[in-house]
């Protein structure tokens, strides 16, 4: 059924594209069912640790943990998806994925020890990651690329609006770590569609990380750091900040009710947003969105209830599909431009970033043994300002064009 929508909404339009129509439609159906089972857990991950009664500081050595492990898994997801190609690196980066919430579920359950758990996560967001940019970068349209991806985006939106409302009532009634088994379940579903076609790439690959011209893409570099850096932060210590100093009854079904409004509200800006960057209005559409995420950023330590957390919610998820599709969209095109050099172009940029914000998150760590949760949370907050505006840094040709 999602299969025959997802092909009026698209083929209708572009018809002589049927070659390839199943290659992207794999991916569609396959990022719904992860969208969906991430919505369930996603938001609650730092919800859960706290709720176990960790404080803020083991949350935060948790996820600088997370990307130490990634700066070394996203080097040997690359290789992976050299050798296997992107859908069988994508299936092993769901089977670490199962494991992972399989493992967080046993924390509450029989004491699993949790830090075991950050490395497990981090390998299957690598695995995941890396095959996910290099599939659609390479089956993407460029002239069609921004709705390609303004539909996957809305396709992942569709299963992360539904993912938190159902997360914070399984959570409220059944317990938080029914969550993370019922996502298990329902990212197995998620590998069903992978395997319809064949690998897009030429598998059994080597890759040489010496070719890459380091010098004529810093900028690129740089800014992905900060592109990637901002939403880890967002995705941590609003919820974090949510638990400690907002709300104190009902936390899962709050949190995850007023995060799937957010998400409904976001769907037609994915859709809008891939329209504009396919119009040449890119390079704008980023300036207004990451400078207006800023703005969200500031206010966010003062916000108080329901209305307020709702607001910014509505405004974090609509100005969020604005950046992160124009972004992602300039940054594919980027890898057309190394041609035999896209896994190793897209695993830099990715291993940079985890550099970066495990950098960052050891430091955030560091200051929450000496200053207080709210100091800390609001700091984290400003250096997501700071790399929302830093995003801006990229030069990608194609985000340039008409103001």
């Amino acid at each position: 059924m999602l299969k025959k929508l997802i092909h009026k909404a698209l083929l209708k339009q572009h018809f002589w594209r049927h070659s390839t129509f199943d290659e992207l439609s794999e991916v569609y159906v396959s990022m719904a069912f992860r969208g969906f089972a991430l919505g369930m857990i996603g938001i609650f991950v730092p919800v859960y640790i706290l709720e176990l009664g960790y404080g803020l500081s083991t949350l935060l050595l948790f996820f600088a943990i997370y990307f130490g492990a990634r700066v070394f898994t996203d080097i040997l997801a690359a290789f992976t998806t050299a050798r296997l190609g992107p859908k069988h690196t994508l299936l092993i980066g769901y089977i670490l994925q199962i494991l992972a919430a399989g493992t967080f579920a046993l924390v509450d359950i029989i004491g699993f020890p949790l830090f075991a758990s950050a490395p497990l996560w981090g390998a299957s967001a690598s695995f995941t990651f890396i095959a996910l940019h290099v599939d659609f970068s390479k089956i993407k349209h460029t002239e069609h690329g921004g709705k390609e991806l303004g539909f996957l985006n809305v396709v992942e939106r569709i299963g992360g609006m539904i993912g938190p409302l159902a997360g914070g009532v399984l959570a409220t009634f059944l317990g938080a770590p029914i969550l993370f088994v019922v996502s298990v379940f329902v990212l197995m579903l998620g590998l069903i569609p992978l395997f319809r076609t064949q690998e897009p790439v030429k598998t059994k690959q080597k890759l040489t990380y010496r070719k890459l011209e380091i010098q004529h893409i810093k900028r690129d570099f740089i800014s992905g750091a900060f592109f990637y850096l901002e939403n880890t932060l967002c995705v941590v210590l609003w919820p974090a900040f949510l638990v400690l100093f907002v709300f104190a009854d009902n936390v899962y079904g709050t949190i995850g009710a007023l995060a799937s409004v957010g998400f409904f509200v976001s769907l037609l800006s994915a859709y809008l947003t891939g329209k504009l960057v396919d119009n040449k209005r890119g390079g704008l559409l980023l300036k207004v969105t990451t400078i207006g995420n800023a703005c969200v950023y500031i206010m966010r330590p003062f916000v108080q209830g329901v209305v307020g957390v709702l607001g910014i919610n509505i405004l974090n998820d609509s100005l969020t599909v604005g950046y992160r599709i124009t972004y992602i969209k300039g940054l594919y095109d980027a890898a057309d431009q190394h041609p035999g050099l896209r896994i190793v172009y897209l695993s830099s940029m990715e291993a940079f970033g985890s550099i970066v914000k495990f950098f960052v998150w050891i430091q955030l760590y560091i200051l929450s043994t000496f200053f207080s949760d709210y100091q800390v949370i609001t700091l984290g907050f400003a250096v997501a300002a700071i790399s929302s505006l830093a995003i801006n840094i990229q030069k990608f040709s194609s985000l340039k064009g008409k103001i």
